[in-house]
């Protein structure tokens, strides 16, 4: 079996269940029923439900249909493809998390036949099909699991028989959070277990570089440049266009320049974000009201002067960031098509201003969630960069930014396997999670989020850390993974940094260390 197969039976794009349902327009007029408890058999809160979207079979979003919720109960107008899977963020699965659900019923996906639908019978049965899928394929492929690991899946099926067999709510309820733990635990487990083996088989990647948002050289001072310059052979620098070129034609290079500089001496690959994004901060006020042929001629110019600027002394740029329809980052409102012009535009100019450059066309929002929501979304990353292929857009390396705590190990883990099914190199190029609960009052986003099976703390950043790295180094199209940002001093996402407010390493800077030093030494082993 090939991954691609593999992908369609666990639920990533569903072939073979195309056969037995074929996709087509809903015909439907008759509200979908779902139903939804919480753990102790409380119907579900309007808050959670809101957050319930469908997805095609190809793992994208689709846009909600109208519908109505009240406790414990969705009822929504047939999505516009069936058959369709269902996605739930932020479920709390006391005893894992607070962690996006997916059910696709066994991969072949729900008709409006499938209604009235339980939630949380659906979610257990899914969540264990898709963990079993992969384990019967991996086990084929040479891999290995613990029979702790194994019994999981075992026990999970147990209590998701006895859930079937009761009618009882509260009961039903209690049963289904049961057999998820086992399921969501396994998962994350034969995940990282398969990781572990690869990375054990092919050894030391010299060529894999660690990086991470480097913006506060030198003002952070020498702590800061010593700690980055410990672990990180990548850095990226800031060149957001509102505050590079405030005037036209008065353009900033001072600061980039020290900094390019230093790098150099220290060994360290610099590496330019972003040279195009349409989001408040890349766009300059003088722009801001110009014609879209008068941007892209502004917007190519300048590709093209900072790439010739720097030349080898830079070789890496993310030359389009977001360009997939994020209302945020599409300031300008321009169309799909354009977007995908505009990044043809950034690239070409990129390579003219220096003919060796490294092209990143980067992506957030990677599960596109935000599409089941905003009509005005374009389509998600992975669409997006699939029609820049087909477009014949030229670019080196696929961008993906990676901030999503409520992904398990197991989801993140078939994401970035349906990104490698690409064919281009990929960069990790943004991540991070928490080290703490509350309000960062340092951080720009100012609240932490998001639950990864205990509270934010150290210890469980660590932990995110070590795993997350081990499933990228595992990956031989995942060429280099990059944090954001350093320090908790100069934070973008809460307590996100692997420096402390005072430049000292926190646990996930040392257990990053600590796995650098075990990969290195797989050279010799």
């Amino acid at each position: 079996m090939d991954r691609r197969t593999f992908l369609q039976l666990s639920g990533g794009s569903a072939i073979a269940a195309a056969a037995t349902h074929p996709p087509a327009i809903a015909q439907t007029d008759t509200p979908l029923l779902i139903e939804a408890c919480s753990a102790d058999g409380i119907p579900l809160d309007t808050d959670i439900l809101r957050r319930l979207y469908f997805l095609d079979l190809e793992d994208d979003p689709l846009f909600n249909p109208p519908r109505q919720l009240e406790t414990g109960q969705l009822r929504s107008q047939a999505p516009e493809v069936i058959p369709f899977a269902i996605a739930l963020r932020r479920f709390p699965v006391p005893g894992f998390g607070e962690v996006t659900l997916y059910a696709d019923n066994a991969g072949r996906g729900f008709t409006p036949a499938d209604f009235p639908l339980n939630l949380n019978l659906a979610f257990a049965r899914s969540r264990i099909n898709r963990v079993q899928t992969a384990i019967d394929h991996w086990q084929t492929e040479g891999f290995a699991f613990t029979p702790t690991t194994l019994e999981r899946i075992i026990q999970a099926r147990a209590l998701l028989a006895e859930a079937e067999n009761t009618q009882e709510r509260t009961t039903q309820c209690r049963l289904c959070n049961d057999s998820l733990v086992e399921s969501l635990w396994a998962g994350e487990k034969v995940a990282i277990a398969r990781a572990q083996q690869r990375i054990q088989t092919r050894g030391f990647r010299p060529e894999f570089q660690l990086g991470c948002s480097f913006f506060h050289h030198p003002q952070a001072g020498s702590e800061y440049d010593y700690w980055f310059q410990q672990l990180f052979t990548l850095a990226t620098l800031p060149f957001y266009w509102r505050y590079f070129e405030p005037e036209l034609g008065q353009t900033r290079y001072a600061e980039r320049n020290a900094q390019v500089e230093w790098l150099q001496q220290a060994g360290i690959t610099p590496k330019g974000h972003p040279l195009v994004w349409f989001h408040e901060a890349g766009i300059p006020t003088w722009l801001e009201d110009q014609p879209y042929e008068v941007v892209k001629s502004a917007m190519a110019q300048r590709a093209t002067a900072v790439t010739a600027h720097f030349q080898s002394a830079l070789p890496i740029y993310d030359v389009m960031n977001e360009g997939h329809g994020l209302s945020s980052a599409n300031r300008l409102g321009y169309s799909a098509e354009q977007m995908i012009e505009m990044t043809r535009v950034a690239a070409e100019a990129a390579k003219a201003g220096y003919a060796d450059v490294t092209r990143i066309v980067n992506s957030c929002c990677l599960w596109a969630e935000n599409i089941a929501f905003d009509p005005e979304a374009h389509r998600s990353p992975f669409q997006y960069v699939k029609a820049c292929l087909q477009a014949d857009v030229p670019f080196e390396v696929i961008g993906l930014q990676l901030y999503y705590p409520h992904q398990d190990m197991f989801e993140i883990d078939r994401l970035l396997e349906r990104f490698t099914q690409l064919g281009k190199p990929i960069h990790i190029t943004e991540m991070a999670v928490s080290s703490n609960t509350g309000v960062d009052e340092n951080s720009l986003l100012g609240e932490t989020s998001g639950l990864w099976h205990a509270p934010w703390s150290e210890a469980v950043q660590a932990d995110w850390v070590e795993q997350v790295y081990t499933l990228c180094y595992s990956k031989s199209a995942i060429e280099a993974v990059s944090w954001w940002d350093f320090s908790d001093a100069f934070i973008w996402y809460p307590f996100g940094g692997l420096l402390d407010e005072n430049l000292m390493p926190k646990q996930a800077y040392r257990r990053l260390q600590g796995l650098v030093e075990h990969w290195r030494q797989l050279q010799s082993g």
